[in-house]
């Protein structure tokens, strides 16, 4: 169990065995800095954020790994029928192609990996886990990224279904362009507004930290356009020593600020997970965005909050389960 511990329920690759022990040595010298865990935790975002929890918590409470409790709880809302934001069937792009961005971080090793534009292939965080695990690689991209896929053992198939065909025969009738084409949202001009992402953190009995998130990302965006679900401490971070944050919403703003690198480093200073997530936001604030986005954090020892912008007609909150009880969050703003 101590090698598991360090790696995955898979067969441990060189990468994951050698970061595992240089991380142990790590948080071994870090002292009175370093966060103490409080036993499992895992946090989801958005309505789906229960169902996604009841799917990778049996993990945890059996002793499981953070690893593959998110790897459950994404892929419940990946394979969602009528979830038109996270995985197939929704969200096309401009020329009517549904496409995924996902990405895992594990703590442990402090190790990513991430698919960008993925198309063809539903469980976007699975393959993102293959290329962390398989591969020396962070990041791989459209269909070089279904290439890679197929060959880790991943059905090819459609992304789209009736509902997303739909949504995009009705916009391409309008003739509208795609709001890409429009001037950035600052100042007082329109914003833009952001969807749906899900985004789990999860600690387990363990210690270990693990996030990830998964979208089909902005509607009718430009063909081979990659949001911040994918990238490293944009549309989520984490740190064994500290915890987690996930970011939800405009991802084409947000990545420009790393927000949830950010959110992570703050609580290393000592803010609260709530106080990281709005400090990230008025970040953005301050350089004269309008758009609609959230950020959760999740601290090591169990804390956690968030924060908002925009989204002012619709709630946005995430869900809580632990061995006490699962709960819901509604963040205001």
């Amino acid at each position: 169990m101590a090698a598991r511990r360090d790696g995955s329920t898979r067969e441990i690759s060189r990468r994951g065995f050698l970061g595992g022990a240089a991380s142990a040595l790590a948080a071994g010298s870090l002292g009175s800095s370093v966060l103490e865990s409080r036993g499992a935790v895992i946090v989801t975002t958005w309505e789906f954020g229960p169902g996604a929890n009841e799917a990778g918590w049996p993990i945890l409470a059996g002793g499981g790994l953070a690893i593959d409790a998110v790897e459950a709880a994404i892929n419940y809302v990946e394979l969602l029928p009528d979830e038109f934001y996270v995985g197939f069937g929704g969200s096309p792009n401009s020329i009517g192609e549904t496409t995924l961005d996902a990405m895992m971080m594990w703590g442990p090793t402090h190790d990513v990996g991430a698919d960008g534009c993925l198309k063809r292939v539903k469980r976007a965080v699975s393959v993102a886990r293959k290329v962390r695990e398989e591969t020396q690689h962070t990041l791989i991209v459209g269909d070089d990224a279904t290439r890679f896929a197929v060959r880790m053992g991943f059905v090819e198939t459609s992304l789209t279904n009736a509902a997303s065909q739909q949504a995009w025969e009705e916009w391409s009738a309008s003739s509208e362009r795609s709001d890409a084409w429009d001037p950035e949202p600052r100042g007082s001009g329109g914003k833009v507004e952001g969807h749906d992402t899900v985004g789990t953190m999860a600690v387990d009995a363990h210690g270990n930290v693990c996030v990830g998130c998964s979208t089909n990302g902005r509607s009718f965006k430009l063909p081979g356009r990659v949001g911040d679900s994918p990238i490293t401490g944009a549309g989520a971070y984490c740190d064994n020593e500290v915890g987690a944050a996930i970011a939800t919403g405009n991802g084409d703003v947000m990545m420009r600020f790393l927000p949830t690198y950010h959110a992570v480093e703050l609580m290393r200073e000592g803010a609260s997970p709530g106080e990281a997530a709005e400090a990230t936001l008025r970040r953005i604030d301050a350089k004269g965005y309008r758009f609609d986005g959230g950020i959760v954090a999740l601290g090591k020892n169990g804390e956690h909050g968030g924060a908002k912008r925009g989204w002012e007609e619709e709630a946005f909150g995430y869900a809580v389960q632990r061995t006490e009880g699962a709960s819901r969050v509604t963040i205001a703003g």
